[in-house]
């Protein structure tokens, strides 16, 4: 899987989740994930790392890297999805663009993901095989998890939750034509809510994802 999303919105928390169940600190600003570079200028990889989940008797290891959610990094993400031939795209967002319409850092991480799988982007990094393998590159799903569902989600949207109507929720309105554009490209989306610090969610959401 490749886990991905502007920065704050809880995709280190996620990944601390995925290795270790339990409330997670909150995490500030010198928790942030950053990249240095190699001697040729490019971003370093971290190295990914294999996590064992499970949901309702099922069990399933996945492997990820926790990847930094600047702008700098948007490239990383690409890189990511077409090296290790990332099956399985998760974008973590929050509620920011609800609660200031000016933040669009949302908007703008899905955009460049759904952009370069649209024009089929040929990231900076890649070994001549991956480059090559880039051209035909697309995940077969992705899922967009709606984060610190602790702090926006109402009971009405938790009943609505239980009901299956997640997808309808205003949080992912900005989000829709972008969605379109996914299923258009013949990929599945999926959308559900999470709480990365609490642990809420977490495997359930994923490995209901990850049978389509």
């Amino acid at each position: 899987i490749g886990v991905y999303g502007a920065s704050e919105t809880g995709k280190t928390t996620l990944d601390q989740q995925f290795t270790t169940r339990g409330e997670i600190r909150f995490l500030g600003d010198d928790d942030r994930t950053h990249h240095g570079q190699n001697w040729r200028g490019n971003l370093k990889m971290p190295e990914p790392t294999r996590k064992r989940i499970k949901s309702k008797g099922m069990r399933k290891t996945i492997v990820s890297r926790d990847l930094g959610g600047h702008e700098e990094y948007h490239n990383m993400w690409l890189r990511d999805m077409i090296q290790r031939k990332v099956t399985t795209v998760i974008v973590v967002i929050d509620n920011r663009h609800m609660v200031d319409t000016k933040n669009t850092r949302n908007q703008v991480a899905l955009g460049y993901l759904v952009d370069s799988l649209a024009k089929n982007k040929r990231p900076k990094g890649l070994s001549i095989r991956a480059w090559l393998r880039a051209k035909k590159y697309a995940p077969k799903r992705v899922i967009v998890l709606a984060n610190k569902a602790d702090e926006w989600m109402s009971d009405e949207d938790y009943s609505g939750w239980e009901r299956g109507f997640i997808g309808r929720h205003k949080i992912f309105d900005v989000f829709r034509e972008d969605l379109y554009r996914l299923q258009k490209m013949h990929i599945p989306v999926i959308l559900d809510a999470i709480s990365a610090r609490y642990g809420w969610n977490i495997e359930d959401s994923v490995l209901k994802g990850m049978e389509l």
